[in-house]
């Protein structure tokens, strides 16, 4: 989760090359970007965190990426911009609920599904296509469904953790589990070979129905970054 600190974010990205020797072919990003095209929108968490961030000067400015970007949908952004929008920046697009991306290399190619935006037993069973306003920041159940009816999901982007998932217990925060209803049954139906997730500002790892799952942390955070090589093998994570 970056929250709009858009510099911050790929200037750790650049950092994490240099010291890997590598340069990224794409960065994924687990949600919460800080899409505010409108600063004066921003929702009463994002004002807690970071303020509206960089994206309105970078859109702006019409400033392209450092590097190409697919993401999903955080819990905090501007969702009705978002649903009009494919493109958002140069170099970054956004992977809509349900929907798949192919990642073409060299002799390789692997496919990315997405689920973004958190929890909510309120809105889970209605349809995605009835939701607004800050409503479009929780996943749905048929958004999953659709996931499950495309094609096969080599690395699958979460931004809530499945539930079941332990975070906390060290350095002062209280230890709780994620309570997020359908992810771990999509992760065990889907059968991806890696998953990641964001949300709880906590890289953890875990294990859901034989899938590797990890969380990453907010941005700045000890494991906010993971490089991936095309075996889909997480190489490092930054910062350590």
């Amino acid at each position: 989760d970056i929250h709009g600190r858009i510099t911050d974010f790929y200037d750790g990205v650049l950092a994490f090359e240099r010291a890997l020797g590598t340069t990224f072919t794409t960065v994924l990003h687990v949600g919460d970007f800080g899409v505010w095209p409108d600063p004066s929108r921003i929702d009463r968490g994002t004002r807690k965190h970071d303020g509206a961030g960089e994206f309105a000067r970078w859109r702006d400015a019409g400033r392209r990426v450092p590097r190409e970007t697919i993401f999903i949908k955080g819990n905090h952004e501007d969702f009705d911009w978002l649903a009009d929008s494919s493109e958002v920046l140069p170099g970054l697009s956004l992977l809509a609920n349900g929907a798949t991306r192919a990642l073409q290399g060299v002799g390789t190619s692997i496919t990315v599904g997405g689920i973004g935006g958190c929890w909510s037993p309120r809105d889970f069973e209605r349809a995605s296509s009835s939701l607004q306003g800050r409503e479009r920041s929780h996943y749905t159940h048929d958004e999953i469904e659709r996931l499950l009816r495309g094609p096969p999901v080599d690395l699958l982007l979460l931004h809530d953790a499945p539930a079941g998932v332990r975070f906390g217990g060290v350095a002062g925060r209280r230890s709780y589990v994620s309570e997020a209803g359908g992810l771990a049954e999509l992760v065990a139906r889907l059968r991806p070979q890696l998953c990641f997730f964001g949300h709880h500002h906590e890289h953890v790892r875990a294990d859901v129905g034989g899938v590797p799952c990890i969380g990453l942390n907010l941005i700045g955070g000890p494991g906010h970054l993971a490089a991936v090589d095309a075996d889909l093998r997480v190489v490092a994570t930054w910062p350590e």
